[in-house]
């Protein structure tokens, strides 16, 4: 499995979490989507970075 597809994958997995937790009625359920939804937006953005294409300069 390449970078690119562990990346997609763990995406995935934190989306389905931050689903579960926003339905749930558990206590603390609200901090747990907050927590998930931070590492999804860290996640996203280093995916990102890992699409772009390194510019050398010379």
């Amino acid at each position: 499995m390449g970078l690119q597809n562990k990346i997609e994958n763990e995406i995935q997995i934190l989306m389905s979490l931050v689903e579960r937790y926003k339905q749930s009625k558990e206590p603390g359920a609200t901090s747990m989507v907050v927590a998930y939804e931070y590492g999804l937006q860290a996640l996203m953005e280093v995916y990102e970075v890992s699409q772009q294409e390194e510019v050398i300069p010379f």
